[in-house]
């Protein structure tokens, strides 16, 4: 599960059932945290600093966009430092040549504000689990029957958030939700009381200052406050909210 142990893994196609094996294992523990930390950031440098920080601070599912410059790189030597029990993802992977590249240097995940079969299938293929994006329940399920493992519904603060996703739940209880997009730590458990199985929050929501000037230190106390508030039992939005 961990990222080393992945990395010695990787190849573009493994064994069917080795790959569900490695698959199973991945959702279990992203199921288990709940709560991704997104990283997007216009430095390397300061993106692998960050994912440092929030992984000291407690938080076990990253997820390192695409739009970070040298997004690979930060990704390769994240699967090789980061503890065993910590997932590494890769975000905004938007082609079948993205998604090779980031199975190649070891991303566990792989996220996309689209749907494409070709995302889809070579992340199946290497037991990477594929979280395509939905916004209405007709791409929700298109992207469930292209074979994902997790549909990401995203915007998922400018749609109508909890109360959008208690609304999808209805019809179609049986499709791991991933949330993200304008969602605040404090709205955490709103939205997994919903239905949501994943919910993503952007890290560039620690104070900023602390990323310009690389205080890792204060960054990690900056993470593992905003995972406290998003793991802190919290009065749950109504459905009108």
């Amino acid at each position: 599960m961990g990222c080393a142990r992945a990395r010695r893994a990787k190849r573009a196609t493994m064994p069917t059932d080795c790959a569900m094996l490695l698959i199973e294992r991945r959702l279990r523990a992203l199921f288990r945290e709940q709560v991704v930390a997104i990283i997007r950031v216009a430095e390397a440098e300061r993106a692998l600093g960050l994912a440092r920080a929030l992984i000291a601070g407690g938080f076990r599912c990253v997820e390192v966009t695409m739009t970070v410059p040298g997004a690979l790189d930060v990704i390769q030597t994240l699967c090789a430092d980061a503890p065993e029990d910590v997932l590494i993802g890769a975000g905004t992977v938007t082609s079948a040549a993205e998604a090779r590249r980031c199975i190649e240097v070891g991303a566990q995940f792989l996220v996309s504000p689209i749907c494409e079969t070709d995302i889809i299938r070579p992340s199946r293929e290497a037991g990477v689990v594929a979280i395509p994006a939905g916004m209405t329940p007709t791409e929700i399920m298109h992207a469930w029957r292209l074979g994902a493992h997790v549909v990401k519904v995203f915007p998922a603060g400018a749609i109508g958030g909890p109360a959008f996703i208690r609304a999808v739940r209805g019809p179609l209880p049986d499709i791991p939700l991933w949330v993200s997009g304008a969602v605040q730590p404090c709205e955490t458990q709103a939205y997994l009381a919903a239905g949501a199985q994943l919910v993503g929050l952007n890290a560039g929501a620690l104070p900023n200052s602390l990323i310009e000037s690389g205080d890792w230190a204060g960054l990690a106390a900056a993470a593992r406050a905003m995972l406290d508030e998003a793991r802190h039992p919290a009065k749950v939005m109504s459905p009108a909210s």
